[in-house]
C-alpha cells in the first residue's frame, strides 16, 4: 500500500474544488456507516465529531490515480426523482456489508464541470474509486445511487464504467411533476443546473412557465436513459417496488443475499425511506392526484410519449 493511500485510510472525499488545479476535500469518517438516506446526511453526522469538524485533508484530484483502488461498483441507480430510488438505496444499505452511497456530492462536482471528456471520464473513475474504498473491511458490494440529472451524463458514466450494470427507475410523470412542484429538487429550479444539460438555453427558460420547465427537464432525463439503454440496463417502474429489489435488482447487480438479509430489506421497505422513523404510506397510488390543467398539458406534451416508451422496455 502506498504512503498516500495509508495516510487517507478512514477519510472520505466530500467535495471537489476547482482552483488552479482541481482539489479534493476529505472528511474523517473512519468506520462510520453510510446508512442515512443521503450521503450528505452521513457527512453532517461525521462533522458533529470535533476531529472531523476541525481537521480536513486536501489532495489534487489527479492524485486519486495513485490511491489504492476502492471496490468496483456492483451497480448504479439512476432515476427520475420521487420514484422510489431512496427506498432502493435504503433497502440495499440495510445489509452492513453493502456500501451504498446515495447522491454523493463529489460525483456532482465532476459530472457538472465543463472539461474535455477524457478528463471527466478519468476524474469520475477516480472519485467513484475513492468513494468506494473499504471502511469496515468486510464490504462485499458497492452501489452508487446518482442524482436524477446525472442521467443526462449517462454517456460519460458508461464510458467510465462500460461493464457496470445500471438500473433506471421511473414513474407516472404526473405524479413526479406534482411532487416536484410541491417541493422542488435542485434540478427542477431554473438555473441551478446548467440548462444546456437538459437541452435548454438560458434565454428560453427565463420566460418559460414552471410547468413546462419541469416537464421538459423530466423528459430530458427519461430520453437520456432511453438513448443509452444497453445490455447492462434494467428499467423499472415505481409500481414494481419494493419487490423488484429482491426479485430483479440484486440479480442484476450480482449481489448474493441470504434469507435473513432479504428479510431485513423487506422490513426496511415498511418505513418511509427519507424519514425512517415513520411508516411508509405511499403517495399517488390508487387514485387521482390533483394537478393543474397547465401541468397536465405540459406532461402530456413533453413526457407522456417518452413514458410510454419506458413502459415498453
Amino acid at each position: 500500500m502506498s504512503a498516500a493511500a495509508t495516510s487517507l485510510d478512514g477519510w472520505t472525499p466530500i467535495r471537489v474544488h476547482w482552483r488552479e488545479e482541481p482539489m479534493v476535500e476529505w472528511c474523517w469518517t473512519d468506520t462510520l456507516a453510510f446508512s442515512d438516506p443521503f450521503f450528505a446526511e452521513t457527512i453532517e453526522r461525521a462533522l458533529r465529531r470535533p476531529y472531523s469538524l476541525l481537521f480536513r485533508r486536501e489532495t489534487p484530484l489527479d492524485a486519486l490515480d495513485g490511491l489504492e483502488p476502492g471496490l468496483e461498483p456492483n451497480g448504479f441507480v439512476f432515476h427520475v426523482s420521487r420514484c422510489g430510488s431512496t427506498l432502493v438505496s435504503q433497502m440495499l444499505a440495510s445489509v452492513p456489508q453493502h456500501l451504498v452511497l446515495s447522491e454523493p456530492h463529489p460525483v456532482d462536482h465532476v459530472l457538472g464541470r465543463p472539461a474535455p471528456e477524457a478528463d471527466r471520464v478519468r476524474w469520475l473513475r477516480g472519485i467513484v474509486s475513492a468513494l468506494g474504498r473499504a471502511r469496515r473491511g468486510d464490504e462485499r458490494a458497492y452501489v452508487l445511487k446518482l442524482d436524477a440529472w446525472h442521467a443526462c451524463h449517462l454517456g460519460t458514466v458508461r464510458r467510465a464504467f462500460p461493464d457496470v450494470p445500471w438500473v433506471f427507475l421511473f414513474r407516472e410523470p404526473l405524479e413526479v411533476l406534482a411532487s416536484q412542484l410541491h417541493h422542488r429538487g435542485a434540478h427542477m429550479v431554473p438555473g441551478v443546473i446548467d440548462p444546456a444539460v437538459f437541452g435548454l438555453d438560458a434565454g428560453s427558460i427565463a420566460s418559460m412557465p414552471q410547468e413546462e420547465y419541469c416537464a421538459r427537464v423530466l423528459a430530458a432525463i427519461c430520453s437520456a436513459a432511453l438513448q443509452h439503454r444497453d445490455e447492462q440496463a434494467l428499467f423499472l417502474d415505481y409500481r414494481e417496488l419494493p419487490d423488484a429489489v429482491s426479485d430483479r435488482i440484486l440479480g442484476a447487480f450480482g449481489m448474493d443475499c441470504d434469507a435473513t438479509e432479504r428479510a431485513t430489506m423487506e422490513h426496511v421497505a415498511r418505513f418511509d425511506a427519507k424519514n425512517p422513523v415513520l411508516p411508509f404510506t405511499g403517495d399517488g397510488d390508487g387514485g387521482e392526484i390533483e394537478v393543474s390543467a397547465e401541468l397536465r398539458k405540459a406532461a402530456e406534451r413533453w413526457v407522456r410519449p417518452i413514458y410510454e416508451e419506458l413502459l415498453a422496455c
